[in-house]
């Protein structure tokens, strides 16, 4: 008889008439093996880890035999069964083919953790079958050819199974172009009920990531749960929340995520946007795009801050509350890495006179700035104006870097404040440092702004000034 790795007594032998011992599966050619274990896989693709456990022939045998490894079974019924390391363990061995996996899911939240761990091998897939809930899918079209570098984006949709409405012939994860034009970069699209823990997640490689939230009655994120999620993306070159204005309680234990690569920062439709900009260390970060922030109720997060105290313009909001919470995010964001902002663009989202003319000074890169539906007064426009600071000699301008300038429906300001601020700023760029003048303004639907107000301002801006 013969001992396995752990010395059980495993393989048996009888006495031929001659008398000679002879050990059954010795006398097995290797190839008739492992047809045998190929049929043994197919009834149950786990087989390989208990066959090699056998003897030291069957482990060597089964772990370079490439086939009885390329089916790959998930299953969220087996809690914690693929970890990180038996991810490898299947991946290599498979080598050179590709594998196929066999996902059963009865909860969509399994689903992410579970194929994790797979994705950095994806050009590898031979199929990816879905199956639980009495649905059997196959998920990867043969059209797509996706690899680690062209599977760029990750949509998470919240999605509440219970309340909202569910076709059951959708499936809970698709696979799909950016664009029916951009065949080169692919999207996961995930429905899930909350995001899953970093804890259950390798290192993703995503490296642009869209969270939406559900609507009114929809299922809506914890701003701790986006940021522990975001510390699993450490490679992200964009990132946009696209949620619903909910309040709630807040953890003020945070963590600070650094993003060292983020580009691009979108946050749209939350309540949250001071805890998730204040936790963010984006030191690359270009393009950030605020919207739809404003509220007319007060936020239940209160702070005692450096900055919170009274806006001393006392200038009239119709969303106070939102309005010094983007401001004291944008403060904390820039305290911490003093981002290269390039395009500002504030869509429906405000902040005090005093948070502007903060942020103002400390975005010397900035170079496009867009503002929609603003309550700023013409204390905000008296900014763009060239200054002396009490230390200079000479004046300084606030945004040097700043190229093109939008003001859309901004019904607070004054068109004498935007002609005379903006006509005494290009004239002494002009003048002075011509490589800091502006080429493009625009101002469309602020009712002060009149049709006379507009031919003075193009005198001086000439061409400058777009319809």
């Amino acid at each position: 008889m013969h001992e396995g790795p752990n010395n059980n007594t495993i393989c048996y032998t009888y006495s031929s008439p001659s008398g000679d011992a002879v050990t059954l599966i010795t006398i097995l050619p290797p190839e008739l093996l492992i047809e045998i274990f190929a049929y043994c896989v197919f009834s149950e693709p786990l087989a390989p880890l208990t066959l090699r456990e056998v003897c030291r022939w069957w482990y060597a045998l089964v772990d370079t035999s490439p086939r009885l490894w390329q089916t790959i079974p998930l299953n969220d019924a087996y809690g914690d069964m693929f970890p990180e390391q038996q991810a490898i363990l299947w991946t290599t061995r498979s080598q050179p083919f590709k594998y196929n996996i066999e996902l059963n899911a009865i909860d969509p939240q399994s689903i992410l953790p579970l194929i994790s761990p797979f994705l950095s091998s994806i050009e590898r897939w031979g199929s990816f079958r879905l199956k639980g809930n009495n649905r059997d899918d196959e998920l990867l079209p043969p059209a797509f050819r996706l690899t680690q570098e062209n599977l760029t984006h990750l949509h998470l949709c919240l999605h509440d199974n219970e309340q909202e409405e569910w076709d059951d012939d959708e499936s809970r994860i698709t696979f799909s172009p950016i664009s029916p034009e951009d065949c080169f970069s692919y999207a996961m699209n995930l429905w899930i009920v909350k995001l899953p823990s970093p804890r259950l997640l390798p290192r993703l490689r995503f490296v642009h990531v869209t969270i939406a939230e559900g609507g009114q009655a929809g299922l809506h994120a914890h701003p701790k749960e986006i940021l522990e999620f975001l510390t699993a993306c450490p490679e992200l070159e964009s990132f946009f929340l696209s949620g619903f204005p909910h309040d709630g309680p807040i953890d003020r234990h945070l963590p600070i995520v650094r993003l060292p690569s983020l580009i691009t920062l979108h946050l749209k439709s939350t309540c949250f946007v001071r805890e998730l900009l204040s936790s963010l260390d984006t030191p690359h970060l270009q393009n950030l795009y605020l919207a739809h922030l404003n509220v007319d109720f007060q936020l239940l997060a209160q702070y005692q801050e450096y900055g919170d105290s009274e806006d001393e313009a006392q200038d009239f909001s119709q969303s106070p509350s939102s309005d010094q919470a983007t401001g004291m995010g944008l403060r904390a964001l820039i305290n911490r890495c003093f981002p290269p902002i390039h395009v500002l663009e504030m869509d429906f989202c405000d902040m005090r006179t005093k948070d502007f003319r903060y942020v103002f000074d400390r975005l010397p890169y900035l170079h496009d700035f867009h503002i929609v539906a603003s309550d700023m007064s013409d204390k905000v426009i008296d900014l763009f104006r060239p200054f002396m600071p009490s230390s200079h000699t000479t004046k300084v301008l606030r945004l040097p870097g700043l190229r093109k300038l939008k003001l859309t429906n901004c019904q607070r300001l004054s068109g004498s404040a935007i002609v005379e601020a903006l006509s005494e700023r290009v004239n002494w760029a002009d003048k002075e440092c011509p490589l800091h003048t502006l080429w493009e303004v625009s101002v469309n639907g602020c009712d002060g702004f009149r049709q006379w107000d507009r031919h003075i301002l193009s005198t001086v801006l000439g061409s400058r000034l777009r319809p």
